[in-house]
């Protein structure tokens, strides 16, 4: 049996624990990976990408794409405006501090 956006959706939601996300937790340069398979009739395959804009309004959270979009009759998308629970914030990779390292 097939499902339905909205169960895809809500199944990511769930995988990616996103429902408590809130416009707050993505400030401009925030790496993000795109979780919901559909926003405004736009469908999404997994697409990384950094905040350049946030609203803090309904579909204000605007991402920039790591790869645009080319759509065959030669346009390109390069990012695309989200809610904050469509989006999974990428960790950032942990630095080790110079105490631990070992040098001898």
């Amino acid at each position: 049996m097939s499902k339905t956006i909205k169960q895809l959706h809500d199944e990511y939601v769930n995988k990616y624990h996103t429902n408590n996300n809130s416009y707050d937790d993505f400030p401009v340069g925030t790496r993000v990976k795109i979780i919901t398979p559909c926003c405004d009739f736009h469908f999404f395959y997994g697409e990384e990408g950094v905040v350049v804009d946030n609203k803090k309004r309904y579909l204000g959270i605007q991402v920039k794409y790591d790869k645009p979009r080319h759509y065959e009759d030669g346009t390109i998308e390069t990012g695309f405006n989200f809610n904050p629970k469509d989006l999974w914030k990428i960790p950032e990779k942990e630095i080790p501090r110079c105490d631990l390292l070992d040098f001898d």
